[in-house]
């Protein structure tokens, strides 16, 4: 975990990066030192849940990764390649990767489910479950995303609003709203 003065010069780092708007500075974009904070914030919220063992990987704008971690015991070899998935998935279709995931398969309609297959199956990196939360600034900007696999979807993705939101940074997630029940340690 990052010490109070590594996380007041991560704070300070993100505000001069930050436009002047009059509701408040604006995050422009995710550098290491704050893709680490969230990646850490995984980690500890999957430690204070004893959940499963994960992959986390935080991405930029342009679903570059930033930061990907990988805590000991994590069972399966794909769950890089998920977690990346997820926050990819996140960045470039503009929602979360159960939002990507429920705006295919809400009505049953086959159509719509092949259509999904099919951009998951041309673009290769794309994921339709939960655990990427898109990260965007003040001004509804898309600045990154947190991709988690490992645990069940909605610990995945518990995990990553949970260290979005305490991180610090001035972020909005999509979702807003955790679905989570199995959770021990808010």
């Amino acid at each position: 975990a990052a010490t109070d003065e590594q996380a007041t010069e991560i704070l300070d780092s993100a505000f001069r990066r930050t436009l002047s708007t009059s509701s408040g500075p604006v995050m422009s974009k995710l550098s290491l030192d704050e893709a680490d904070v969230l990646a850490n914030g995984v980690i500890d919220t999957i430690k204070r849940n004893d959940f499963p063992p994960i992959v986390v990987t935080v991405v930029d704008r342009q679903a570059n990764i930033v930061v990907q971690k990988r805590m000991d015991d994590v069972c399966h070899a794909a769950f890089p390649e998920f977690s990346y998935a997820k926050a990819y998935t996140c960045v470039t279709m503009g929602v979360s990767s159960r939002d990507f995931r429920d705006k295919y398969t809400a009505t049953d309609d086959n159509a719509k489910i092949g259509q999904m297959n099919s951009m998951m199956a041309i673009s290769g990196k794309m994921a339709a479950f939960p655990g990427g939360v898109l990260l965007r600034n003040g001004e509804n900007e898309i600045v990154g995303a947190i991709g988690v696999s490992g645990a069940a979807g909605d610990e995945d993705e518990y995990v990553a609003l949970t260290a979005a939101w305490e991180s610090g940074l001035p972020l909005e997630t999509t979702p807003k709203e955790h679905s989570c029940t199995t959770v021990k340690s808010p």
